[in-house]
């Protein structure tokens, strides 16, 4: 199997919001609400369409917002969304997101796209990288696993039902 990562252009959109809806559907599937995992996937054309529109203020507006693709054979399979931390963690970049269909997890390629991500994040200036994730996910496993620590926890409305989220933050050596 061969695999390419790459930062999208507008022509990828819908590849990428494909991705991250399904992996959203599978990952949290009796996490969140049925009913919110219902709407993002029944609403992906009008998010497709929404994210072209905002894809050149985004480039313009926030410089350090990357979004990637993971191509596997050519077919998309994961996603990565990074930029500026979102909290008040000093020195700290974010990975927004980090996404992959089932059908390539526990392959090495969550390890591979969490590697590139923090290069990135790296390249962009920052010392550490700060990830966000569902308190109930079981990524927050691969975040340790990958030598993310704990740092905080925090409430986290999604749909019209409240999370709790926990923080990491990897430090760069």
């Amino acid at each position: 199997m061969t695999y390419l990562i790459k930062e999208i252009e507008k022509k990828d959109i819908y590849d990428f919001m494909y991705v991250n809806t399904m992996s959203w559907t599978e990952c949290y599937k009796g996490i969140i609400d049925d009913s919110f995992l219902e709407k993002i996937v029944n609403e992906l054309d009008k998010n497709v369409e929404r994210q072209i529109n905002l894809f050149d203020k985004l480039k313009t507006e926030q410089p350090n917002y990357k979004r990637y693709i993971l191509y596997v054979d050519n077919e998309p399979l994961g996603v990565i969304g990074l930029g500026d931390s979102r909290e008040n963690y000093k020195d700290a970049g974010e990975l927004y997101c980090i996404y992959l269909l089932k059908k390539v997890q526990s392959r090495g390629y969550g390890k591979i796209m969490y590697d590139y991500a923090k290069e990135v994040i790296k390249e962009l200036g920052y010392k550490s990288m700060m990830i966000q994730c569902i308190k109930d996910n079981k990524t927050n496993k691969f975040y340790q696993h990958m030598g993310a620590i704990l740092v905080d926890q925090k409430p986290r409305k999604i749909g019209d039902i409240e999370y709790m989220e926990n923080i990491y933050l990897h430090k760069f050596e």
